[in-house]
């Protein structure tokens, strides 16, 4: 798969990876669209974004749209929220997992994005 990762401020690397393997209960998604916002330029340009700084390569990209080519949704177009709540607190319990206190996010921090 080809891949757009950022190195470094304004150190964008195309490159060839493996393709990723879903986590149980999640659906490998093939990008046909991602849209670039703030935050991203923000990575590009200043090497992170609010508390969180590049100290690895990360690939950019958290507004996106694709082809689900697994689980329940296969052979669907789908837009993705990038939202990755932990699903074992209060809140996710709940059903709120818009309010979850650990969230992660898709092109953020650890957490590979969709320029690939």
């Amino acid at each position: 798969m080809r891949v757009a990762r950022l190195h470094g401020i304004g150190d964008l690397r195309l490159a060839t990876e493996p393709d990723p393997s879903p986590q149980p209960g999640h659906t490998l998604v093939q990008v046909q669209a991602v849209g670039l916002c703030g935050s991203d330029l923000h990575w590009f340009h200043g090497g992170g974004i609010g508390d969180a700084a590049l100290d690895h390569p990360l690939v950019l990209g958290h507004e996106f749209a694709g082809l689900a080519l697994d689980g329940p949704h296969a052979g669907s177009l789908v837009a993705v929220d990038p939202a990755i709540p932990c699903t074992t607190c209060r809140m996710c319990l709940a059903g709120h997992r818009n309010l979850c206190p650990t969230v992660r996010f898709a092109g953020h921090g650890t957490n590979d994005g969709a320029l690939r």
